[in-house]
């Protein structure tokens, strides 16, 4: 019999009563379902529903004003990753929205619940002021007009369902301008509290594929788990370190799923992917059975086509489901709930005999370590990104949640930061710049919690302003640049695949900076570390200090990442010109 997990909460039967008036202003009514909500922050360029956030100025919630839209909608999207609770950005339409489109790409791609409002332009006229309608379809879940306040309470309710049913997305709605000052009778309660939070539904996968799943990795020589995102959001990693010491498996995760096993633990063989620890990759490739556990297959987790899969996902049209994996088992169900079904169907017996696998992977495991000790115990000025990662781990206290950049700044943390089992670790999935202002969203979602924001100098640059941001609202993050002055990347790229040409760094490569001395001019906590030695008083500083920091750490230049790209061609990679890189 199937047994489907519910919230431990018991919901009495609603019982039929007549419906009493409640007039109320539009302002007046979004303002009380905010506080419903218990969101965090509101993160907003002006200017739109101001009566709105007037009504919350005694409130607990935080009314974030942000520089540009785009970084307004990074602010929602680590908020609602740090909190579990949907994300909220207010823009102005026209070219405002255009430019909050672009900043819903990445809760998009990351599956994160975000509320975008936006002001709905209806220009009468051809060439009408700012009567410009971005297109929000490719970047929500669900995107629809609000054409009048009477509307508004059956459209926001939807709006929150669709964020956090099934795999959560950002959600946008274009509301009439001026609804907010009118009134309406809103005596029928139109939003369901339990879609404030993600996730908002715990579905159940169907017993007898459980069990089979459970038999193919009793049956498996070399089984490994691979975590995504969706284990983080489903808060599965308790059950995932459980299911992997009950049958002695290893496991892998993505960047995303960075968490789903504590880095320490003798069955975690790390980030496999594009930015990697090249043996977790390697450990993927040379294992019988995968188990993909909210997993979006594909860049981040490339598997073969012809290894058998399970795999566990809220939403069934993910790839692994048999799409582009022939040999797949579906579970199709909240991941925490169905990896506890397999655990009971495991039971107290013996685990399963992987031993001489998992000594394997130990090993392999603990050679890369013994590789890199070299380049991790470093002493060198620049200093090695590799001790940057580990020192800066070590100096922080375990219940720290890190926001890392794209690029190399995720191949470092990924491959070099052993974190706790939990969610402590926010990565970007490829827009550049995005850690820095989501880190002072999660740090707004996350309360007393230390945030970092992991960074390099280039991405650093793209949202710069939201620092007088993080002044101006007092959030005390502590933001690491690894200062090469370059997009040094891009830099490696050039010179290992493009060296042909003349002055391939005029197109990657800028001007020195002492971001200490600008974030210090800007009223915020400016540390400049240059001596490897310094870079855990500095943590230990920004911790201490009471608003922003920002450690502007001069790294070597010629470190490359273990990007997958970055491997020279006979290894698989771009690089044929490795005796170029500097």
């Amino acid at each position: 019999m199937t047994q489907t997990r519910q919230r431990s909460e018991t919901r009495p039967l609603p019982k039929a009563h007549d419906v009493r008036p409640r007039i109320m202003k539009g302002q007046e009514w979004l303002a009380e379902t905010f506080r419903r909500s218990q969101v965090p922050g509101i993160f907003f360029v002006p200017t739109f529903l101001y009566s709105t956030l007037g009504e919350l100025a005694r409130d607990p919630v935080k009314r974030v004003l942000c520089h540009a839209e785009k970084a307004a909608g990074y602010m929602a999207d680590g908020c609602a990753q740090a909190s579990g609770r949907p994300g909220i950005v207010i823009t102005q339409g026209g070219p405002g929205a255009c430019n909050l489109a672009a900043g819903l790409a990445e809760p998009w791609m990351s599956h994160t619940p975000v509320l975008a409002l936006t002001a709905r332009t209806t220009g009468r006229y051809h060439g009408a002021w700012q009567a410009v309608n971005p297109y929000f379809g490719n970047v929500t879940k669900w995107d629809t007009d609000v054409p009048s306040l009477a509307r508004l309470p059956d459209l926001l309710g939807e709006a929150y369902r669709q964020a956090t049913t099934g795999a959560p997305a950002p959600v946008h709605l274009a509301i009439e301008f001026g609804a907010e000052w009118e009134e309406a009778d809103f005596g029928e309660q139109m939003l369901d509290d339990r879609y404030f939070i993600q996730p908002a539904a715990r579905p159940a996968a169907d017993d007898a594929a459980v069990a089979e799943a459970v038999r193919w990795l009793q049956e498996a020589e070399q089984p490994l788990i691979v975590a995504g995102r969706g284990a983080i959001t489903s808060g599965a990693w308790d059950a995932i370190t459980a299911l992997a010491e009950r049958l002695n498996v290893p496991v892998a995760t993505s960047l995303g799923g960075k968490g789903s096993i504590d880095g320490g633990h003798r069955l975690s063989v790390g980030v496999q992917g594009g930015y990697r620890r090249p043996v977790a990759t390697q450990m993927v490739g040379e294992a019988d059975l995968i188990v993909c556990i909210g997993n979006q297959v594909g860049g981040a987790t490339p598997l073969k086509q012809t290894t058998p899969i399970i795999s566990i996902n809220i939403d069934p049209s993910q790839p692994a489901t048999g799409q582009d994996y022939p040999h797949t088992l579906p579970l199709v169900g909240d991941a925490r709930v169905v990896v506890e079904q397999m655990l009971a169907v495991v039971g107290a017996g013996e685990p399963a005999a992987h031993a001489q696998w998992v000594r394997h992977c130990e090993t392999a495991v603990q050679a890369w370590w013994q590789a890199e000790n070299e380049r991790v115990a470093s002493d060198a000025v620049p200093i090695r990104p590799e001790r940057l990662a580990v020192d800066v781990v070590n100096a922080l206290p375990a219940d720290a949640l890190v926001v890392a950049d794209t690029g190399y700044n995720a191949a470092w943390s990924g491959a070099f930061m052993d974190l706790p089992a939990g969610k402590n670790y926010l990565c970007c999935e490829g827009s550049m710049g995005w850690a820095f202002p989501a880190s002072l969203g999660a740090k707004v979602g996350a309360g007393d919690r230390p945030v970092v924001c992991w960074t390099g100098d280039g991405a650093f640059y793209c949202h710069l302003p939201e620092l007088e941001t993080a002044v101006r609202n007092q959030i005390s993050t502590i933001t690491v640049i690894l200062n090469n002055h370059a997009l040094v990347f891009d830099t490696h790229l050039l010179q290992g695949v493009w060296s042909q040409w003349d002055d391939v760094d005029a197109l990657s490569e800028f001007t020195e900076m002492n971001f200490a001395k600008l974030a210090t001019g800007m009223g915020a906590n400016g540390i400049r570390v240059t001596d490897p030695r310094d870079i855990g008083p500095a943590i230990q500083a920004g911790l201490a200090f009471d608003g922003p920091t920002v450690i502007d750490v001069v790294t070597d230049h010629g470190a490359v990442a273990p990007v997958g790209m970055m491997a020279t061609t006979a290894e698989g990679g771009w690089v044929n010109t490795p005796e170029r890189i500097a």
